[in-house]
Parts: C-alpha cells; structure tokens; sequence
C-alpha cells in the first residue's frame, strides 16, 4: 500500500405500534432519570471527543486492543509530538472528530513514542502520521486510487476524511450505520423515511453543524446512550436540504415527530434557545409518547 507524504496532503488512510412508543418513551424516561453511562469521557463533555491509547493511568486514557473490539466503528491517530506534518494532521483529526462527536465512530489517537509497544502492532512508527480505520474490530484496507481522491478533491480536509469514512465503514451511500440520525437528503427519500418508520423523528436545519444541529445530534445520542442499546422505538433523521422543509411544510430549524407518516401537534413550541434539556422536554410532550405504556419491568416515570 502506497504512503501519503507531505505532497500528498499529508495523509494516510489503512484503514407493532405499541411496542415502537413503548419503547420511545421508555428511552426518554431513562434520559431523564440518569446521566448517560457509557460516555468514554464523562469529565470531557464539550471538550474535544478524542480519547487517548496509552500505558499510563489517566483520564481518558485506554488500551488500543480493547478499545477496538469492544467498539464497531473505530477512527485512530498514530503520531508523533515531533514534526510540523504531525501537527498539520493532528489539527484536522480533531477538527473532524468535533463535527462528528455525535456519530457512532469513536475517535482516538497513539503517540508511538511514547507508547510504542502498544503501536508497533498496527503501524511502523517512522511512517507516521497515519490514520487508520477499523471495523468490527478489524483494520479497513483502503485503495490507492481513493488515495488520490483525499489528495485532489479533498486536499485532506475533514470533508474528505468524512468521505472516506462513509465509503469504507459505511453499509449504504449516506453511511446510515454510522450515524444515530439518518441523512435525508431529498423530499422522496424524506416521504420513504416516514413509510418506513411507524414512529419518526426528523430534524430540519439550515446546515449540518450548526448550532441546533449539534444540539440535536447530542440529544438523539444521549437517547442512545442512557439506554445502552441501538433501537430506541423511532427512526430518527435529519436534513439540511431546503428543499425537504419546504416540501414538509417545515420552518427551519424544527424537530417533527410523526406516527404513521403524519405529523404530530406539540403542546408546547421549542425555546428559541435550543438545550439538550430542552428538546428532550419538547419530545416528551407528544402526547402519543406520554400516553405509550411501559413493557413490564420498566420504569415509566419521567
């Protein structure tokens, strides 16, 4: 396999109703009844979602072996402290890893100075910076060829690292399994999604990563987090295209829930001021999701 250098951008890749709102609303009653469990960094929240594969005993800090097999979707850094070409791509791995902290790829780095005998397995410490990906607990062997797409298309910005990571992790175009809100892209995609799901929650926004945007993906993760498992009784999507809110009739930036493809009335309005909290209380309120019952040896308080 073939190395990116410096000129090459400096990259290298190895790489039935009632239960469906039964469930919704046991999640939501578990969100509100404790903090998330199974964060990776509890005392980083907000702080840039990159974990540390090390030796030493330190927050954040984990085994490079374990980490990989007890997570699907793995992205990892192998550099050195030395080097301005370390730098460079230590600046865009994290940049990537804050755009995608709420995504279902975890993102962690190795220092093979420091910890070479945990590295040398995967990597050959003179060829770093090298990023690689693993799946199911396996690296993922990308093609030259795609090698050449980061470097001329992408000139190894966080937008090509996304690519990447959607054509080799990925199970579909979008990258769904990669995601805990699926991408909705166009109005028929949009009107599928919701024949798809009996229970929808479907955020729209003026651009992904914006400000409601994030707040939403946390929210939905969050969700998924509290609960400690994949299905949390609705499908949940996202869309920045304009044209999906004015075909849903939908004032962006808003959050619809939908029971069998129809929209549902809130008893309340979101604040103008999106929190995490705040849209948990929104999707709460649904008065089909307060109404759900609970399976048995569930709480339904929330």
């Amino acid at each position: 396999m073939r190395v990116l250098d410096g000129s090459d951008v400096s990259l290298r890749f190895s790489m039935g109703c009632w239960c469906r709102l039964r469930l919704l609303a046991v999640c939501l009653a578990a969100c509100f009844l404790r903090r998330a469990a199974s964060e990776p960094c509890q005392d980083q929240v907000g702080e840039e979602p990159v974990v540390q594969f090390t030796t030493e005993e330190c927050s954040c800090c984990y085994d490079l072996d374990e980490f990989i097999q007890d997570n699907d979707y793995v992205y990892v850094l192998f550099y050195s402290a030395k080097g301005r070409l370390n730098v460079d791509i230590g600046a865009k791995f994290s940049q990537l890893a804050r755009e995608w902290k709420w995504t279902r790829v975890h993102f962690g780095r190795i220092d093979v100075d420091k910890d070479r005998s945990m590295s040398q397995k995967w990597v050959d410490s003179n060829m770093v910076p090298t990023n690689v990906m693993y799946k199911f607990g396996r690296p993922v062997e990308v093609k030259p060829k795609d090698f050449e797409v980061i470097r001329d298309k992408y000139q190894g910005s966080p937008d090509g690292q996304k690519w990447m990571l959607t054509k080799y992790m990925g199970e579909d175009a979008e990258g769904t399994n990669l995601h805990y809100a699926a991408n909705i892209m166009t109005a028929k995609k949009h009107n599928k999604f919701l024949k798809k799901h009996q229970v929808a929650i479907v955020g729209y926004f003026r651009k992904e990563g914006d400000g409601e945007h994030r707040t939403f993906a946390e929210t939905i993760w969050r969700l998924h987090q509290d609960i400690d498992r994949d299905d949390i009784g609705a499908g949940v999507g996202a869309t920045f295209a304009q044209s999906v809110a004015k075909a849903a009739a939908v004032q962006v930036p808003a959050i619809a829930v939908y029971l069998d493809g129809r929209a549902l009335e809130p008893e309340a309005a979101l604040p103008e001021r999106w929190t995490v909290q705040g849209v948990l209380d929104f999707i709460k309120k649904f008065n089909v999701l307060s109404e759900a019952e609970v399976p048995p040896g569930a709480s339904g308080e929330l």
